[in-house]
């Protein structure tokens, strides 16, 4: 190509970057917008416990929200990020995401608490829905923003995007407690979020679209077919190997996801208000947490963060578990704390290591993957990765039938022991960056030392 061409394409590519910045920002806040108000984790998993008694039911939540919105990546894992046209393509599927939250929320409103089964019925399949909307969505808009700018440009907008999402997270956890704590009609409030949240996503469609598409050039889609086949070749890659256990580990231990939030409010009696304070705790430790994992990242990289992450999750239940008796002990249950709200709010604590584990995991997951991976190859790896996640995302459904038959202290049990394998699985992870590395429990005798990495 002459040198001039050069200099006009990358002229072109430094002013989409520009305009893409403002809107990539936008597009980014809203879009974490419209999920707090509607986390499937907390709110909508306390939607469904509502108006179903039925505990599998709760757990189908979040695993249509991970399963579903990955059923994309499985259909292009492959292609190029720079592909023409998957602009519109991730414009089209942003409108139609916001017009499924839009149709639920006016069908609850429709309904209300007259007709549960039709509620449910209507609300599964609308969801269903929307997260594969989301997941055509999501697919083209993170490769346009990877592609439009720099690294540093792109830490910008990242971190533009956590912060504005962490402030709104705490308006809407102030909003979730006003709606939900001031009605009676639990259905005609989350009608609202569903109403607000259709906003925010239509407000993120207009963001996306305005957008612009750097030139690229083609690049090949691998199917699902393809990836099975390469699945062979693939696992022969220590390194990948063992990632892909840990990830699995990691995964598994979402069992009791949609089930604390269920907990804190049946069997703690926890005030139905302090559910917006919950989300604000998820929202406000996601974001403050990038402001420790990121300096870990650089300096020790990603395997600390996601050893440490997996870490935090193992914690969780037993969170749920010590909170309860420990508050509850005559030494501190005399004391009055906060007007007998002391164990609803000390609850809060279980959302806000969440919320940190979840900001290790988005940051190190990925990175740690394209380490590991071959350039060449990194398609492929990201394919077979995410056809066994997308069929661990359904997990919640056997915790929602562990808690029907044996309670929440068994599935809390259950699910220390997944994060505690999760733990153990990260002493085997190899650190990319370094020929030694050393697990996160090698000091305490626990695992033992990794081997040198062979080249």
């Amino acid at each position: 190509m002459p040198v001039d061409s050069q200099l006009t394409v990358t002229s072109r590519d430094r002013r989409t970057g520009r305009h893409n910045a403002g809107f990539g920002i936008a597009y980014g806040a809203m879009l974490m917008l419209g999920h707090t108000l509607i986390h499937p984790v907390i709110v909508l998993a306390f939607f469904v416990s509502l108006i179903s008694d039925s505990y599998v039911l709760v757990g189908l939540v979040p695993a249509l929200a991970t399963g579903l919105a990955a059923f994309p990546l499985l259909l292009g894992a492959g292609s190029a990020p720079g592909r023409a046209g998957r602009l519109t393509v991730g414009v089209w599927a942003s409108i139609f995401r916001a017009a499924a939250i839009g149709l639920l929320g006016a069908v609850s409103f429709a309904l209300g608490d007259g007709t549960p089964p039709a509620l449910l019925v209507t609300f599964f399949v609308v969801y269903a829905l929307y997260n594969l909307a989301s997941g055509f969505a999501n697919t083209p808009m993170v490769d346009l923003t990877a592609y439009s700018f720099s690294g540093e440009r792109l830490g910008l907008v990242f971190g533009q995007r956590n912060l504005w999402g962490a402030v709104l997270g705490v308006m809407v956890g102030y909003t979730i407690a006003r709606l939900l704590g001031g009605s009676d009609d639990i259905p005609a409030s989350v009608a609202i979020l569903f109403l607000l949240a259709f906003v925010a996503f239509s407000l993120a469609a207009y963001a996306a679209a305005m957008m612009r598409e750097p030139y690229r050039s083609d690049g090949y889609v691998a199917s699902l077919g393809h990836q099975l086949r390469e699945a062979p070749h693939l696992l022969g890659n220590d390194y990948f190997r063992r990632f892909l256990a840990f990830r699995a580990f990691l995964s598994l231990s979402a069992i009791a996801d949609p089930f604390y939030v269920v907990f804190a409010y049946r069997q703690l009696g926890v005030p139905i208000d302090l559910i917006g304070l919950y989300v604000a705790a998820l929202a406000v430790g996601r974001f403050a947490s990038n402001l420790i994992w990121e300096p870990i990242s650089a300096r020790r990289g990603n395997r600390l963060v996601l050893q440490v992450s997996a870490l935090l999750r193992m914690l969780i239940p037993l969170l749920a578990l010590a909170l309860p008796p420990l508050l509850r002990w005559s030494v501190i249950a005399d004391l009055g704390l906060m007007g007998g709200r002391a164990l609803a709010y000390a609850f809060t604590l279980v959302f806000v290591v969440y919320g940190v584990s979840l900001s290790g995991q988005a940051l190190a997951n990925m990175a740690y993957l394209l380490d590991i991976a071959p350039e060449a190859e990194r398609p492929a790896y990201t394919g077979l990765l995410n056809t066994v996640l997308a069929v661990v995302a359904f997990v919640p459904l056997v915790g929602g039938l562990l808690l029907e038959r044996f309670g929440f202290q068994f599935l809390f049990l259950v699910t220390f022991l997944i994060g505690f394998a999760a733990v153990l699985s990260s002493g085997s992870l190899h650190e990319p960056r370094f020929l030694r590395p050393t697990p996160l429990l090698a000091r305490y005798g626990l695992l033992t030392r990794s081997r040198r990495v062979r080249g």
